[in-house]
């Protein structure tokens, strides 16, 4: 039987499909290595690809000669820059500094006339990668975009999503657009450059997405966790290209980032999302524990690894937030505006979750003051 056709309303069908790929190349810079100018010559069809450089200033002060190598580079293989590079001082306060980081590269975007064949190369953390392509996505209607995570977590999990988000006064990540890159490129050695802090949370990064979606990556990443945390590089390569490859086969996660949100708005953002991240873990653990949806033991080996890690440092500078659960729980409200839904995702086992739909605020309010009281003790 035909279906009726309403005369009065026309649908219109809208496919927006893109892909990309993660490329791991070493020593991105060394003039003997064409392979990230290869890159940008496909992207813009062209054997002199225009660029514009948006880079995290903790990245360029702590990577010897990075500007000059960066320009040698882009000199021997024909690269252009089509102004001076834009650097960014990093951190999520860069995101909440009412429009001023933003709009800095929006006039150089306009002012060097970056266009839609041209590209814009984010090199640094998630909050340089955010503002990066929160603007690149929106100027000209959307000019390229290619990501160079710089810290660990970045390359873990900023460096692939599919939103780009700008704070506004306390909400984070309040004005969002759609923002999938066209490459990304993670050179490991450029980890190195972040302090312990900033190295230690983003391996918790590594933890949120294995605890509830690959059990394997999870008991793997306990087995190694001492040589992560004393920055083996090489180790950490074999665990990041782990995580990423299960991250094409099961998707991303928003497990914990609803606390972890909710804490850095409180602190004001003296509380890095790093150190947000894995607080938000723990707690989301112990509440599925609580809600006998995650057995003790699981729960132990995941806390016992950001422990090990050093991802849990934050919690000394955190006792006085996590004393304000009922604060916290407006995270959950805050959530709901963003995703639409209560929803929020709990660990059912390692490697496993489910989407509860109505969280029981007075079990997270339990747990959250059972954790102010074991983490004091640390």
């Amino acid at each position: 039987m035909a279906k009726a056709r309403d005369k009065n309303s026309i649908q219109i069908e809208c496919e927006i499909k893109k892909s990309y790929t993660v490329n791991f190349i070493d020593d991105l810079f060394a003039e003997d290595n064409a392979a990230f100018s290869d890159i940008l010559r496909s992207l813009a069809q062209s054997e002199t690809p225009n660029v514009l450089l948006v880079a995290d200033q903790n990245v360029v002060q702590k990577t010897q000669s990075l500007g000059t190598r960066i320009g040698k580079y882009f000199q021997k293989y024909g690269v252009k820059m089509a102004s001076a590079p834009v650097v960014l001082s990093g951190g999520e306060k860069n995101k909440s500094d009412n429009f001023q980081s933003v709009m800095t590269l929006v006039a150089s975007m306009v002012d060097s006339k970056i266009g839609a064949n041209d590209i814009v190369i984010a090199l640094g953390g998630g909050a340089t990668l955010d503002i990066a392509g929160y603007v690149a996505s929106q100027a000209r209607g959307g000019v390229k975009l290619v990501r160079v995570p710089t810290t660990p977590a970045a390359m873990v999990d900023a460096a692939y999503a599919e939103m780009a988000a700008i704070d506004y006064q306390s909400v984070k990540d309040a004005l969002r657009v759609p923002c999938v890159p066209d490459s990304v490129v993670i050179d490991v050695a450029f980890a190195s450059t972040v302090l312990d802090g900033v190295w230690c949370g983003g391996l918790g990064e590594i933890v949120r997405y294995a605890a509830v979606k690959d059990s394997s990556l999870m008991k793997k990443f306990a087995k190694v966790v001492e040589k992560l945390k004393n920055r083996d590089l090489k180790v950490f390569k074999e665990i990041l290209i782990t995580a990423v490859e299960s991250r094409v086969k099961k998707g991303a996660t928003d497990f914990a980032l609803w606390s972890a949100n909710r804490l850095e708005s409180m602190s004001g953002y003296k509380l890095p999302h790093g150190y947000a991240v894995p607080i938000g873990i723990c707690i989301d653990c112990a509440y599925a524990v609580e809600k006998h949806l995650m057995k003790e033991s699981d729960q132990e080996l995941v806390c016992r690894a950001l422990a090990d890690c050093g991802a849990l440092e934050g919690l000394d500078h955190s006792h006085h937030l996590l004393s304000q659960a009922d604060n916290i729980l407006f995270g959950l409200d805050a959530w709901r505006l963003s995703k639409g839904s209560d929803t929020i995702v709990f660990p059912t086992g390692l490697g496993k979750f489910t989407d509860e739909e109505v969280p029981d605020r007075e079990a997270l309010k339990k747990v959250m003051k059972e954790f102010l009281a074991v983490s004091s003790e640390r």
